[in-house]
């Protein structure tokens, strides 16, 4: 009953027996909060969390450790298993922190968060978005590039909406489509530094990707850069 409701989240437009399947597993699961004694309440704190909130919209390392801590609440729990599933947690854990780190100093580094003092300061939300879409350890690149955008995505948004006028934003964008650093002479120090940051982040990723994968991803990451930003 659980697995099929589950499913049904997952329906698209127009599929009227799953939209059936939710509507029957959905009323047949709320009766069931009221049952103490399901499998000592693990299945019931599972049905209580499937309600609250559908599996596809949960991030993956904070389903695990509520499952951990639902687990081990469970009589029929093996402690190894446990265990495992513990140390699995912490060892994932410890990488993330040390890859919230090395965000944290390539973003002070850069500067833009003190220079650009209108702009929203997001690291830590861009940093858990990453982790997201892409919690697995081994990932730790590409949870760095997205960290990346998501924060150029904040903080040229704030340029845009905040700061520049509509004569610097022009420029601003002139420069991106052109991925021209000399573009940017005119601009306001900031704006300039936000350019030359965005530039050199762009080709970092581009060339670690490169170093690494033997793929030279510039066009496409420049192409998408332009497609973001216009006016």
């Amino acid at each position: 009953m659980l697995s099929l409701y589950e499913a049904s989240r997952l329906a698209f437009e127009g599929e009227y027996v799953m939209d059936e399947a939710f509507l029957f597993t959905r009323m047949h699961l709320m009766d069931l909060q009221g049952v103490s004694n399901l499998e000592e309440g693990l299945l019931l704190e599972q049905v209580i969390h499937a309600l609250e909130l559908p599996l596809h919209r949960r991030m993956v390392r904070l389903e695990a450790r509520w499952y951990i801590e639902a687990y081990s609440k469970s009589a029929a729990r093996k402690t190894n298993l446990l265990e495992l599933a513990k140390l699995d947690f912490n060892m994932v854990q410890s990488t993330l922190q040390e890859d919230l780190k090395e965000m944290t100093r390539w973003w002070i580094g850069m500067g833009l968060s003190s220079k650009l003092n209108f702009a929203r300061d997001r690291l830590m939300e861009c940093f858990f978005w990453s982790v997201g879409m892409v919690s697995e350890p081994q990932f730790r690149n590409c949870r760095k590039s997205l960290t990346k955008v998501a924060s150029f995505v904040t903080i040229i948004d704030d340029v845009f909406d905040v700061y520049g006028t509509l004569d610097e934003l022009e420029l601003f964008t002139e420069a991106v489509q052109r991925w021209d650093v000399c573009a940017v002479k005119d601009l306001p120090k900031c704006m300039e530094l936000c350019f030359l940051a965005l530039y050199n982040s762009v080709n970092e990723m581009a060339y670690e990707t490169l170093r690494d994968h033997g793929e030279n991803i510039i066009p496409y990451l420049t192409k998408a850069v332009r497609q973001r930003i216009h006016i």
